[in-house]
Order: structure tokens, then sequence, then C-alpha cells
């Protein structure tokens, strides 16, 4: 069954407030233009953006991979860290996200392989390097 992007975003937001409820933050949905989940603990609060893939085959590739468009507007571009904490990829096939802070966005697209999510700790360890790095960056 075919299922509507803004479907497939909102599948994308819900399966990565459960990661983040599992890693034992609080969330809320925010639903704002860069913002789709508030994550907090303790006194830590965190501006989470969610980009949501599903499983396609793409010209010249053998397997089905998972691409994300990490850009936002009209003409694509990449936001910063006015915008949101946290960028996590979410493989609805896999019903698991790869977490990214902000300043590990680079590239407008961001192309995984569905085993890169079959990983059971992908959620735990990309969340961790993600937190200590805007951790880091709030020292500053």
């Amino acid at each position: 069954m075919e299922v509507a992007e803004t479907t497939k975003g909102l599948i994308g937001e819900y399966i990565c407030a459960s990661a983040l409820l599992e890693l034992g933050w609080k969330v809320s949905m925010a639903q704002q233009n860069s913002v789709d989940l508030i994550a907090w603990k303790d006194n830590e609060y965190l501006r989470v953006q969610v980009k949501s893939s599903t499983l396609r085959l793409e010209k010249s590739r053998i397997t089905k991979i998972y691409h994300f468009n990490n850009g936002s507007g009209r003409k694509k571009h990449i936001k910063g860290i006015e915008s949101y904490d946290i960028l996590a990829h979410v493989g609805i096939d896999n019903r698991r996200c790869v977490f990214n802070a902000t300043e590990q966005i680079q590239t407008l697209s961001k192309r995984y392989r569905k085993e890169y999510f079959e990983n059971n700790d992908i959620e735990y360890f990309s969340f961790e390097k993600a937190l200590q790095i805007v951790r880091q960056r709030r020292k500053t």
C-alpha cells in the first residue's frame, strides 16, 4: 500500500519519539517549521528535526536503500544550529533512528544501506555521539 509523504513523516516522528523515550528522555511533538519534537531530561532540552524514509530502489543500484533529504525550504538548504540541535534519520521499514547533531550534517542528502539500520545499538550510540557534540557546543 502506498503511503502519502506527510503520513511517512508522521510515522517517522512517532518512531523517533519512541526511541527517545526508550533512551530515557521525555518527548513532546512540536510541529514547527524546523522542529518536530522537543526532548528533555532534567534541565536539558533538545530540538529534534526528523527526516523519514522508506527503502527504495534507485537508478544504478541493485539493492534498496534509504535516501534522506537533509535540506529544508523551497530552495533546499541545510539549516544550522539556530534551527535544531539533533537531526534524526528514521528508517521506517526497520523502525529505527540514526541521530546526528546539527554540526554532523554536511550534505543535502544522505543514503544508508538497509543493514545500517539493522544494528540494534545504532540508536543508542548515534544519540550519545550527537548529544556529546550538542553539549560541547553549549559549553562554548
